[in-house]
Parts: structure tokens; C-alpha cells; sequence
């Protein structure tokens, strides 16, 4: 463990919170790179063994699949034994499942491989967040959990740049095989890093929980946080019955209806599985061009969720998701009305790119990032990971969902269908977010957890 004695008083606390965030940011890196891979490598995996329709939607939904299991495993090993060795074990699983990818001589073996991974997915995708909130002040909370989005958008970019490295030899075993390499960082990185002062005052260690938070930070005066964190834990259980309650009901429906709504407006389809397959519709014939457009779909990506990590703790989560929505809608209805013309002009391919573009400019506006901010702040302490991890396992389930059946909903509806089905769900989200979402900014963890608890609505938050 870092100790604050090697370096300058308060420079060293600085130094160790945000090496703290930057490693388990790593777990949203794998996130991203596990996902985005796979974009590229199915277009070759495809030829190599001649894989039908139905079973490239098995081959790339199934890390999914999986992550509905790693879901609720990652809640229920984060509230047993720590935030840290769970997302030590996440790095774990990663680190085989990318080798077994790398080395399968089957289909059966490389999907083993994506199912392992997937669970790590799920595992860290609520254990990344959790771990970063948890260390986080009031002030800077949603910003230091955008880091861990800011990781998933540059695994994404790596993967779409690496796909396009190796596709002008096919080599899609490389593709999966260099996620060994920052999963081993994940795990090395956190064994040397404190777990959360909150997962230590629940298990009643309070000497330790104290000396984490005097660590991370510094010369400020953490009585009073230390006191709330302290009564919050006396006011819930942490079961899964709990979740339950009335006063954890309203913040568990609100993540599940927008991990389902979101999951449906198309991300797992654009970012995760079908761009370069919609770009090829589109009329990009090589697969090397193909997947070229993707890595322009990694920078809007990344640049993109660097203006969330400005603005967010400034302007807050609604203005953000609510622009971030209606930029989405109007880019998936935009997708459709391109295939309505599809072969019939030069120029639709490029609309394409440029829908696609505004689409993923706006998802990494909104709905991604205050999608895991918000699921990282709304539930009570002692059921916080339980609470994500239902709003995860919903978020992975309709990736699945989605990944599943887009080639058969473009068989029965055509494409421009398929696509402006997505954007009715992205309007959905769009209405349960402005009139049920609270904005949670500037409230500390405690102040989210009594809003609920004295049975508040959405729009009295912080009044």
C-alpha cells in the first residue's frame, strides 16, 4: 500500500486518490476494448470458419450473456470481500478469458473465452464505478467516475485501431490476445491500493476505514464524512431483500427502466458488435475500410466524453442526458432514412458515417456516462453494489437482447425499420429520465441516500 509519508503532505494524498481512480479505471478500459473487439474480429472470424447469421449473433451477444451473470457475482463479491478483490478477480478473469480467445481452434472454445470475459465484464462494470465513487468527494465525484467512462471510450479507440492493424492480414487471434496485457495491470495495479473507506465502516473496521479517508484526503477536515457515512449504515440491511423496501424502491426502478430503455436505443450495435457490418451495408465493400471508419467512431468516442468529464460536475447529469438523448434520436432516425436509399446514391455511405458519428458524439455526451454516475450515486450504502449490480445485470441483459436479434429485426423489418425501432426506445429514455431522474449534483452520497429514504420526488432533490 502507498503511504503518504513518501511524498509531500498533501501532494502525496493528491497523488494517491488519483492513482487509485487511474488504476481502477483500467477496469473500464477492459470494458471497452472487450466489447468494441469483437467488431473487428467477427468479419474475419466469419470467413475462417464459416460462421451462419445466427451463430455470429451467438458469438457476439454471448459476452452479454455473461455479464448478466457477472453482474450480480461482482454485487455479491463487492458487499463479501471488498470492492478491491473484486475487481482483482474481474483483472483475473479477463487475463485468461483474452488468452483463450487468443488461442482458440474452435468456435465452441472462443466463445468459452467471451463467456469468461463477460464476466468479468459484468463484474467490473459496477465494481469500476463503485470503487471510484466511494473514494470521491461531494465536488468532484461525477467527474472522477467519468474517468472510468473516459477509460471504456480509450479501450474502444484502442480496440477499432488495433482491429485495423491486423486486418489487412486477417489476424483476428492478436485482436483479443493484447487484452491480456492491461487486464495484468488491473490486477497488479490494485493489489497495492486501499479498498473504499465506506466497505470498511459497514464490516465495522473503523480505524482502517478512517485512516483510507485522512489518505485520500489530506489536510481536510473528515469528521463530518466519516460521521455520515456511519449513520447511513445503520439505516438499511444488505440483502438483496432490502432492495425491496420502499425506501429503495424508487432508485432501483429508475435503474432498471433506464438501464433497459438505454440498452434499446442501439449502443450494443453501433459501439459493440454491427459498425463495421452497418458500414459495409452502407457501402463500404472492404472490411479494412470498414473497419478504418470505426477508429473516426473511437476519436468522436473519446473527445466526446472529454467534454462530459468538463462539464459534468458544472452544468449536471440532466442537461447532459437530455441533449445526449435527442442527439441519438435523431441520428438512429437519420441511420434509417439513409438505408431507405440504399444503392441507390453515392452518397450514402458517407451519411452514414456521419449519422453514426452523431450518434456515438451524443451517446458519450449523455447516456452513457450519467447512465454509470447515476447508478453509482442513487442507492443507500449498504446496498449500493446490490442496486448497480440489478441496474447492470438490466444493461447487459438488453445488450444481449439487442445484439441477439438485430440481423433477424432486420430480416422481418428492414433496416430502416430495425433502426427507427431503436430510436422510439431512445425517445422513451428520453421521457423517463426528464420527468423521474432527480439531479444528483453537488449531493453528497449520504444527502441521495435520505432523499429516497423520506420518500422525496424526483424534483425536490437537494431543495
Amino acid at each position: 500500500m502507498v503511504h503518504a509519508n513518501t511524498l509531500t503532505h498533501q501532494t502525496g494524498h493528491k497523488f494517491y486518490l488519483h492513482i487509485s481512480i487511474l488504476v481502477a479505471s483500467m477496469g473500464g478500459f477492459l470494458l471497452g476494448y472487450d466489447t468494441a473487439v469483437i467488431s473487428g474480429a467477427i468479419l474475419f472470424i466469419k470467413k475462417q470458419f464459416a460462421v451462419s447469421p445466427y451463430l455470429e449473433g451467438v458469438i457476439i451477444s454471448s459476452l452479454f450473456l455473461s455479464a448478466m451473470i457477472g453482474a450480480p457475482l461482482g454485487g455479491t463479491i463487492a458487499d463479501k470481500i471488498g470492492r478491491k478483490k473484486a475487481l482483482i478477480f474481474a483483472g483475473i478473469l479477463f487475463f485468461i478469458g483474452s488468452l483463450m480467445m487468443a488461442f482458440a481452434p474452435t468456435i465452441p472454445m472462443l466463445i468459452l473465452g467471451r463467456i469468461i470475459t463477460g464476466i468479468g465484464l459484468g463484474t467490473v462494470s459496477i465494481i469500476a464505478p463503485l470503487y471510484i465513487s466511494e473514494l470521491s468527494t461531494t465536488s468532484n465525484r461525477g467527474k472522477m467516475v467519468s474517468f472510468n467512462i473516459l477509460g471504456i471510450t480509450f479501450g474502444a479507440l484502442l480496440a477499432y485501431i488495433v482491429n485495423y492493424v491486423f486486418s489487412h492480414d486477417g489476424d483476428w487471434r492478436w485482436m483479443f490476445g493484447l487484452e491480456a496485457m492491461p487486464a495484468f495491470c488491473l490486477i497488479v495495479g490494485m493489489i497495492f491500493l486501499s479498498e473504499t473507506p465506506r466497505w470498511l465502516a459497514i464490516h465495522s473496521i473503523e480505524d482502517k476505514a478512517k485512516r483510507v479517508l485522512q489518505h485520500i484526503r489530506g489536510n481536510q477536515d473528515i469528521n463530518g464524512e466519516l460521521s455520515a457515512i456511519e449513520s447511513s449504515i445503520g439505516k438499511h440491511g444488505s440483502s438483496w431483500s432490502e432492495l425491496l423496501k420502499p425506501s429503495v424502491r424508487r432508485a432501483v426502478l429508475l435503474g432498471v427502466g433506464l438501464a433497459f430503455s438505454r440498452g434499446l436505443a442501439a449502443a450494443s450495435i453501433i459501439l459493440c458488435g454491427y459498425s463495421p457490418t452497418i458500414l459495409e451495408i452502407s457501402g463500404f465493400k472492404l472490411a479494412s475500410l470498414a473497419i478504418l471508419a470505426t477508429v473516426g467512431i473511437g476519436v468522436v468516442n473519446t473527445v466526446m466524453t472529454f467534454v462530459t468529464i468538463a462539464l459534468v460536475d458544472r452544468v449536471g447529469r440532466r442537461p447532459l442526458m437530455i441533449v445526449g438523448l435527442i442527439g441519438v434520436t435523431i441520428s438512429l432516425v437519420a441511420i434509417g432514412i439513409t438505408f431507405m436509399f440504399d444503392g441507390t446514391s453515392a452518397y450514402v455511405k458517407w451519411i452514414t458515417i456521419g449519422s453514426l458519428l452523431l450518434y456515438v458524439g451524443s451517446w458519450s455526451l449523455g447516456p452513457r456516462p450519467v447512465f454509470w454516475i447515476l447508478i453509482s450515486e442513487i442507492y443507500p450504502l449498504k446496498v449500493r453494489a446490490r442496486g448497480m449490480s440489478l441496474g447492470s445485470l438490466t444493461k447487459w441483459a438488453t445488450n444481449w437482447l439487442v445484439t441477439f436479434t438485430f440481423l433477424p429485426l432486420v430480416a422481418l423489418i428492414g433496416k430502416t425499420g430495425a433502426f427507427w425501432f431503436y430510436g422510439f426506445f431512445a425517445i422513451v429514455t428520453l421521457l423517463i429520465f426528464y420527468f423521474l431522474v432527480p439531479e444528483t449534483k453537488g449531493q453528497s452520497l449520504e444527502n441521495i441516500e435520505d432523499h429516497w429514504r423520506e420518500g422525496k420526488r424526483p424534483s425536490e432533490m437537494g431543495k
